[in-house]
């Protein structure tokens, strides 16, 4: 059980069980998504995982109680490096460093980071917190399904794959930190805030899948 399933409404729960048997994972726990169509999705989440140091720090940064802060910071500190593991999953594809490089993304992966950040900028305090954690949060969950399935159907070693099984040990340390920092916004407008903020990170986070799935590779 994830911390938003305890405070979001039927809808959103709907919206997080399409999420999570969305075809782009359903395809990879099949073995039938195509090698270049994985590749792509490894590049787009590059883009997003390079935002994110940056996305947290203005999280930190745009929020003045201190032990929201020491919060926030405690959250961030299991996900360091994890951008490494990510490399070297591509790399395990044939991706070089120069792809991720040189990596622009697509309508659906910006999006996705576009409305990261005007949250950030514009959201409520409950808001701010709970778009983020919301996509991470859901995002530990796929990880632990298709993990097994990039080993099984893809020819890649436990190694190769850590940063999707990583996560699990991620959401482990993260989950209880977004617990206690929602726990604090428990108004009824605070939880209308979180509420839309949780259903706009899923339907952009739905966005972007749909662009890995509909985006041209290949020749």
């Amino acid at each position: 059980m994830s911390f938003a399933d305890s405070i979001v409404s039927a809808d959103i729960q709907q919206l997080r069980a399409y999420i999570l048997g969305h075809a782009l994972w359903r395809r990879i726990e099949e073995g039938t998504l195509e090698p270049e169509r994985l590749r792509l999705f490894a590049l787009q989440d590059w883009w997003l995982v390079r935002e994110a140091y940056r996305l947290d720090a203005l999280a930190i940064a745009a929020l003045p109680d201190l032990e929201i802060q020491d919060l926030l910071i405690r959250k961030l500190t299991p996900k360091v490096g994890g951008y490494k593991l990510l490399l070297r999953f591509g790399e395990a594809l044939g991706l070089s460093l120069a792809d991720f490089d040189a990596v622009e993304p697509l309508a659906g992966c910006m999006a996705l980071t576009n409305f990261f950040y005007w949250m950030l900028a514009y959201g409520a305090p409950a808001e701010k917190l709970a778009s983020v954690s919301a996509s991470e949060d859901i995002f530990v969950q796929i990880c632990a399904r298709i993990a097994p399935a990039l080993i099984r159907h893809y020819n890649l070693t436990a190694k190769q794959v850590e940063f999707f099984s990583a996560h699990d040990a991620i959401g482990e340390q993260v989950t209880p930190v977004d617990e206690t920092l929602l726990a604090r916004y428990n108004s009824p407008e605070d939880q209308q805030r979180i509420t839309r903020a949780i259903r706009l990170s899923h339907e952009y986070e739905i966005m972007f899948y749909d662009t890995i799935l509909t985006a041209k590779v290949g020749s």
